[in-house]
């Protein structure tokens, strides 16, 4: 069976990702993994579990990607538990601009998607933090997730968002039962954000989409990789700017990868050489 995944999480913790793992019934592929990967091909969903640390995080959605083959349209999505500079405990908030404390450098996540969740800054540090000094969230993966999530979809598909575990007021339980029951209970909003999250993944999924003239000349040139890549690009922005063209006039007579993308660039280039300014 082809794997289609819409929804790739990048979990710290077993507890935070056990009512996830049950609600879309995702089973565990292989117990002699690096990671521990779990995957459901009928819902779409795919979860692994990195550990504590913004290098593990990182590692482990790279070894999710390429055990997969996950497409470049699918959703990342990292959740967990965050200290907060407030209360209540339990409440999700989704996390607009991820700073990672060590370098300083910052990240902006994914589509708001306001109309479920609020959003908030978010830190991630070395060692959980107690003081809570700025009204922000802390956590200690975050940053490792952004830094390279995009790299495999694109920003507006790259998700963090955090329940409330530890606050001033009310220290951390890291009990399982606990820290499991802060995303249980926020399983229905969680649900709610999926839905719009799998519009703009489908959204992405369209544009991304070759058409059958190009399955065709993918099926009968000789492409390497990295011409693969180089055709995908320019055909699309030969095709935005040739809507009605015909795609065999611009074909060589040879199967020749490399002249066909030169084809493409040539005509590219002789229109922008016939714009004028008005």
């Amino acid at each position: 069976m082809e794997i289609k995944i819409k929804f790739c999480w990048v979990i710290a913790l077993h507890a935070e990702a056990r009512p996830l793992i049950e609600a879309y019934r995702m089973k565990i592929i292989s117990n002699e993994l690096i990671f521990p990967v779990y995957i459901n091909h009928e819902t779409g969903h795919a979860l692994v579990i990195s550990g504590i640390g913004p290098a593990r995080s990182a590692a482990a959605a790279t070894y999710l990607k390429t055990l997969l083959s996950i497409e470049n349209y699918a959703a990342w999505i990292n959740i967990g538990v965050a200290g907060f500079f407030k209360e209540p405990i339990g409440k999700i908030y989704q996390a607009l601009k991820v700073l990672n404390w060590q370098n300083n450098q910052a990240f902006f996540p994914g589509l708001r998607l306001s109309k479920y969740v609020e959003g908030s800054p978010l830190v991630t540090v070395s060692k959980p933090e107690f003081k809570f000094p700025s009204n922000v969230l802390y956590d200690m993966e975050a940053a490792g997730f952004c830094e390279i999530a995009p790299l495999f979809s694109c920003n507006e598909l790259t998700f963090v968002f955090k329940v409330v575990s530890d606050t001033p007021m009310t220290k951390f339980d890291n009990s399982k039962k606990f820290v499991k029951g802060l995303l249980e209970n926020n399983m229905e909003i969680i649900s709610n954000l999926l839905m719009q999250i799998e519009e703009i993944v489908d959204d992405e999924a369209k544009r991304l989409r070759m058409p059958e003239e190009v399955k065709e000349v993918m099926a009968n040139f000789h492409f390497t990789e990295s011409n693969r890549h180089n055709f995908e690009m320019v055909y699309r922005k030969w095709r935005s700017t040739f809507p009605d063209r015909k795609f065999d006039e611009v074909q060589p007579p040879a199967n020749s990868a490399k002249a066909l993308i030169n084809n493409l660039k040539k005509e590219l280039l002789d229109e922008v050489k016939d714009w004028t300014l008005t």
